[in-house]
């Protein structure tokens, strides 16, 4: 396939997808990641795309969606699955909600506790579950990421690692059966690798709509999450990529 018609396919993905990744593109056209790069790099200079890490979206568009237009994608669907990650939670544990939907929707359900300490990285969950009596909110430090509304870097990293958790709670950017665990953005996927590591029982928080979809970052395999809280079962090709990880699925 010639680069002239790979830009097409290209510019046709994003037009759907507002989107894409050099990994996906790559494996799709049978080329390396450097051929896709530089079909982008010339996308941009054309003034058709714009790069971000990992991939490019449309000319003209920020590289997030603000986190206040996301919630009302599969609003039901994000509230049915912390729905189901509340009734993990007992009285008198300490907890982890790093930024996302789904989890600002769990944060919105953390009713009923008596003494129940959170601590996260989002601006908008902590404001959440402080409304609630009988949860204390611990903040970490970090760089503010203005379109997120949440603390990011080295300090963010520091800090939660100074901690045990008996639950984290996280989002997933993306739901893939080659690379488990993926996010779109790098500051994420640093603290949820480093929040695994710091608990004694890891929660992926998905709806139906991340299954199949690649990332730029691979966040963490199957293997190193103990349970994924979705709104339906997941397909079959992901059923089978889990059964010997030792991964517990629960589900709407």
């Amino acid at each position: 396939m010639s680069s002239e018609i790979r830009k097409e396919v290209i510019l046709e993905r994003l037009d759907r997808d507002q989107r894409v990744s050099v990994l996906e593109l790559s494996a799709e056209f049978g080329v390396s990641g450097e051929t896709i790069r530089r079909d982008l790099k010339d996308l941009e200079a054309e003034g058709a795309v714009r790069r971000v890490h990992g991939g490019a979206i449309p000319a003209g568009r920020t590289a997030d969606t603000p986190i206040t237009e996301r919630i009302k994608l599969n609003a039901l669907e994000k509230d049915e699955v912390a729905g189901l990650a509340r009734d993990l939670i007992i009285d008198d544990c300490v907890i982890f909600l790093d930024t996302g939907t789904t989890t600002l929707a769990l944060a919105r359900r953390l009713v009923g506790f008596k003494k129940l300490r959170l601590y996260t990285n989002s601006l908008r969950i902590a404001q959440a579950a402080c409304e609630h009596f009988g949860v204390q909110v611990l903040m970490t430090p970090g760089h503010l990421r203005p379109v997120e509304q949440d603390l990011v870097g080295y300090d963010t990293i520091a800090y939660i690692q100074q901690f045990h958790f008996d639950m984290v709670f996280m989002g997933a950017g993306a739901i893939n059966v080659d690379y488990g665990f993926m996010d779109f953005e790098e500051d994420e996927a640093r603290i949820r690798q480093v929040l695994v590591k710091q608990t004694s029982r890891s929660v992926m928080l998905s709806d139906h709509s991340k299954f199949g979809k690649v990332g730029n970052v691979i966040t963490a395999p199957f293997s190193r999450v103990h349970t994924l809280v979705t709104d339906r079962p997941p397909p079959e090709v992901i059923v089978q990529a889990v059964a010997a990880k030792d991964l517990e699925i629960i589900h709407g």
